[in-house]
């Protein structure tokens, strides 16, 4: 009896090592940053995770594009995710900026209203307050709801820049801020009679209704509202883990899951 105790603690010992170093070599790579195309960038994790045992790449929460872009600059994480270029004041941080997919900017509704199809002369009357009633747009007779996002959000400037006519209107001051993509999304799921913007890929993901603009959906070839995606990191730390994902990201595995996750390879 002893003696088959000795031996299995024996096993065990010589086990220890294998299952510590196992537990070392698992290492985990988390992109911080926006909220924006997190769902692209989850895509693109799982594909790479499927082909790369002993290395897991990780989505945090939101910390938005500033946070992203603080955190690696002071070398508090090594690599990042932004939804808008790096501005001036933060050059000093030498980051490397890298596009990997770009994000259909999205209207979408709550699953009360019946409109499907709004015009950019109907969304920019809508988000100027000029049109009040779902019955104006060929919905039913209720009261318009529009949700907006804060004044720095990456999907306003992408709308601003690009969107017939919204960089000429002065934004409803009837409308409600919402400061993250998730709180967004949640907020137009839940509130009856409601109307927003966002990155695709995660709308679609929230029981709401996406919009065509003028006969065109998100998803179909020729949709002109879109923003970018792209990693950020430092050029002396671009070696082992982070090139080989970096390198994955580029790749046409890569294409196929930013594209099934609702965006468009860069």
């Amino acid at each position: 009896m002893k003696r088959k105790s000795f031996i299995g603690m024996m096993a065990l010992a010589l086990a220890l090592p294998t299952l510590c170093s196992t537990a070392v070599t698992a290492e985990e790579l988390a992109v911080v940053g926006t909220g924006s195309g997190m769902a692209i960038l989850e895509s693109i994790g799982k594909a790479f995770n499927g082909k790369n045992a002993g290395m897991t790449v990780s989505v945090p929460k939101s910390i938005g594009s500033d946070g992203g872009i603080k955190a690696v600059g002071t070398d508090q994480a090594a690599i990042g995710r932004v939804s808008r270029k790096i501005k001036e004041n933060e050059k000093s941080y030498e980051l490397v900026y890298m596009p990997i997919a770009k994000m259909p900017i999205a209207f979408f509704v709550n699953k009360s209203v019946e409109t499907q199809n709004l015009s950019a002369d109907q969304v920019c009357a809508i988000y100027s307050g000029k049109i009040n009633e779902w019955s104006e747009v060929g919905g039913k007779s209720a009261k318009l709801r529009v949700v907006r996002r804060e004044d720095s959000d990456s999907s306003l400037k992408v709308l601003l820049e690009q969107f017939p006519g919204f960089k000429e209107i002065a934004l409803t001051a009837k409308s409600k801020t919402t400061n993250k993509d998730s709180e967004n999304c949640e907020f137009i799921e839940k509130t009856t009679d409601t109307i927003g913007f966002g990155p695709y890929d995660m709308a679609r993901n929230y029981q709401v209704n996406i919009l065509k603009i003028d006969g065109k959906h998100p998803s179909d070839p020729g949709y002109a509202f879109v923003g970018e995606l792209a990693l950020i990191y430092k050029e002396k730390n671009f070696k082992e883990n982070i090139k080989k994902f970096v390198g994955f990201a580029k790749s046409a595995e890569a294409h196929e899951a930013i594209k099934s996750a609702g965006g468009l390879p860069y």
